[in-house]
């Protein structure tokens, strides 16, 4: 990567890329099926970074190229007696809600625009004219948003379990009952208004 970097710094070029991001140990259930998907969270996090250009999870766009039997990710009781999936094509996060599998996701970076090649522009006034920079600039962002990409994935994760922890307590949930706790219809009528 640095000698690909070097080779293009050299020629007055930049160059974008690709940073990985595996996110591991996230708690099965954060997130939401319709407005606030983890998903989508991660996602506008991501392509909220100058620079970002494209952005996938699991299989991405290669799981376009496959059918539903192919990419679905089999839920089944691993050897401990957790429920896992199969594989994870999905990323971690299905339905908008994490799994419990690693979350995996892919975040282009374009090439920096501002390079030290003449470039045809437009001025103000509508006249062609060359371009030519001066001063310091990235041959290649990518190195440089890799602390940038985690810590926006940490800002969502830890809002996002801030959500479910403000969720579950205020509606805590009865393990025998599998619904949430409170006030039944017959209370309401004895409360003081």
């Amino acid at each position: 990567m640095i000698a690909a970097i070097d080779a293009i710094r050299v020629k007055g070029d930049s160059v974008g890329g690709v940073v990985t991001c595996i996110i591991r140990s996230v708690p099965r259930g954060l997130g939401s099926p319709v407005f606030d998907k983890l998903k989508a969270e991660l996602a506008k996090a991501a392509l909220s970074l100058p620079a970002s250009i494209g952005f996938e999870f699991g299989s991405g766009f290669a799981g376009t190229f496959m059918t539903g039997s192919e990419h679905n990710d089999e839920f089944h009781m691993d050897k401990n007696g957790r429920i896992r999936t199969r594989t994870n094509r999905s990323g971690g996060i299905q339905g908008g809600i994490s799994n419990g599998e690693i979350i995996n996701m892919r975040i282009a970076f374009k090439p920096t625009p501002t390079i030290f090649m003449k470039q045809h522009t437009v001025t103000r006034d509508k006249r062609e004219t060359e371009l030519v920079v001066r001063g310091r600039h990235d041959p290649c962002v990518v190195p440089r948003a890799v602390p940038i990409v985690e810590a926006m994935v940490a800002l969502v994760l830890v809002d996002q379990i801030m959500a479910q922890y403000a969720q579950c307590m205020l509606f805590p949930i009865n393990p025998a009952l599998q619904e949430p706790l409170g006030l039944l219809n017959s209370d309401w009528a004895e409360l003081p208004v």
